[in-house]
């Protein structure tokens, strides 16, 4: 488990382990970060739930149609087993 103690880690002169520092400066600076980051994610957000809508809809009407022309062949094949 990784915990993060600032005095301790500069008291031991451990002050060459990344991921603590890492892990500090996201913690500060998260909050100056974040409301940019949330400004600019929203309209990419947005546009993949167009994209995503739009995929589903065009693939709705492509398996549409697969069933369309299997129903047309199972009724041909059928029909010309009878004959």
């Amino acid at each position: 488990m990784l915990t993060l103690h600032l005095r301790e880690m500069v008291e031991d002169g451990q002050t060459n382990n990344q991921v603590a520092i890492l892990g500090l400066g996201v913690f500060l600076l998260g909050p100056l970060v974040a409301p940019t980051v949330t400004k600019m994610g929203r309209p990419l957000a947005k546009a993949m739930i167009k994209s995503g809508i739009s995929l589903y809809e065009q693939s709705k009407k492509t398996f549409a149609e697969i069933g369309e022309e299997f129903a047309n062949n199972l009724a041909e094949s059928q029909t010309d087993g009878r004959c």
